[in-house]
């Protein structure tokens, strides 16, 4: 019997601290949600606000692209227009790589590889540009967006303490965004995407903050496979908010390639995922003509 009453105490334990935790799980899940969001609202401040945000519609950023492994500077052009168009150009000797997203669907010219009419990209790097266009972040408006952001908590990054929050989008990628918790601005963010069925994982350090039109935006972006030590590293040395973007910039040409200058612009600038030339006399081009494709720009 006395056995039998021991069994019954811990059974009524167990389904008291059931229903003890089933009481408490709707609040521990709004704290939760309440210190996301906080840690969010003060992300968005320390950037320069939602209104400061939501008033740019187009950014133009210029500088220079030097892929991981790869000895000479490509001139670097990216170019975002709301709701979600995105173009990058990348020029070395002359010749521009191009690919871009014009809001459905995704496009790019390699005439390294022999192709100058403009193709379509591939699903995987058609959802990356697609994601590049958002040039707020994951984080900002993410319910609107259809995402989910959980706290990982202080996470450290090369010895410094984080912020860290995952976001996954509403296409199933996943982006951990570790915040500087004095300046609340991202200093990194590790992108988990399914390429042809395998997860890759790509890390991007951000640096150099400045603000464009009253809202910090980053400088300097290196960007590689999480876990390896070189990094395509892109340096930006100037950027435009709500210039003159005509949706012609982003939509795929009908024919041939336009020369730089004539026509609709396919000039200047490199992409996620493109190929680039070997420098000359670098050991790939003794080996073969076929470029080094560098990582992803982020």
């Amino acid at each position: 019997m006395g056995r039998i009453g021991v069994m019954s105490l811990k059974s009524t334990q167990r389904f008291l601290a059931l229903a003890v935790l089933t009481a408490l799980a709707p609040g521990m899940a709004s704290a939760a949600s309440q210190n996301v969001d906080d840690l969010i609202a003060r992300h968005v401040a320390a950037r320069g606000g939602m209104a400061a945000l939501k008033a740019i519609k187009t950014l133009k950023m210029t500088g220079t692209m030097r892929p991981a492994g790869f000895d000479a500077e490509l001139t670097y052009v990216e170019t975002i227009a709301r709701p979600g168009s995105v173009r990058i150009d990348a020029t070395l000797q002359g010749l521009t790589i191009v690919q871009a997203y014009d809001g459905a669907g995704g496009w790019q010219i390699q005439p390294f590889q022999g192709r100058k009419d403009a193709e379509a990209v591939s699903t995987d790097d058609a959802k990356s540009l697609e994601e590049e266009a958002d040039f707020e972040g994951g984080l900002i408006d993410y319910k609107a967006k259809g995402a989910k952001v959980e706290s990982l908590g202080d996470i450290d990054v090369d010895g410094a303490p984080t912020h860290a929050l995952r976001v996954t989008l509403k296409n199933g990628d996943q982006q951990t965004y570790y915040l500087d918790p004095d300046a609340l601005l991202t200093v990194r963010i590790v992108t988990r995407q399914l390429v042809r069925g395998a997860e890759v994982l790509t890390q991007t350090d951000l640096g150099d903050y400045e603000k464009v039109d009253g809202v910090y935006f980053p400088f300097e972006v290196a960007t590689g496979p999480k876990g390896e030590t070189q990094q395509q590293k892109i340096t930006y040395a100037k950027a435009e908010a709500n210039i003159a973007t005509p949706p012609v910039l982003f939509a795929r040409p009908a024919g041939p390639a336009a020369t730089p200058g004539a026509g609709p612009p396919v000039a200047a600038a490199s992409a996620p995922h493109s190929p680039v030339p070997p420098a000359k006399g670098s050991p790939a081009q003794q080996e073969e003509a076929k470029p080094p494709k560098p990582p992803a720009a982020p």
